[in-house]
């Protein structure tokens, strides 16, 4: 296996990852909120931990964004069960999304200026024509369709 393919299986992993787990002052300190609201709304079913070895509460980085959306729309005036509502609708859009990354992603290159992301073979359209990601370093960013890269 080259090189190439050994880095887009390490980030189809990295995408795919439960294993980087923060605590909970971690997680507080982040989004700008209490341990205590965050047991709170753990307690409530809104957010989920798991407990280590030595028993702590840790988090995933995916609980960390939950939390964060929480605690963002609740700034905006939203009450904690509405927010609690809508972060759950943009968890489900972001696990289709994460499901598209880790099936679709084929591979990444440096490009000049900066990254260009391979997402594969496109419906009804040569094999041999694949759909790029460009995401540039000024905060730029489309599409491209191209000849797949050997």
């Amino acid at each position: 296996m080259n090189s190439s393919s050994n880095h887009a299986s390490t980030m189809k992993k990295i995408i795919d990852s439960e294993s980087l787990l923060l605590s909970i002052g971690d997680v507080a300190n982040a989004i700008d909120v209490s341990t205590r609201q965050l047991r709170y709304w753990e307690k409530k079913g809104y957010i989920k931990s798991k407990i280590s070895k030595s028993g702590q509460r840790k988090y995933t980085y995916f609980t960390l964004l939950q939390a964060g959306d929480i605690a963002g729309y609740i700034n905006e005036g939203y009450t904690l069960a509405s927010a609690a509502e809508k972060t759950a609708n943009n968890a489900r859009i972001m696990k289709r999304l994460r499901q598209f990354l880790q099936t679709r992603f084929d591979e990444g290159y440096e490009i000049d200026g900066g990254y260009e992301i391979d997402l594969g073979e496109i419906k009804d359209v040569d094999e041999q024509q694949h759909l790029h990601i460009d995401l540039m370093k000024d905060g730029e960013s489309f599409f491209r369709v191209k000849k797949k890269d050997k």
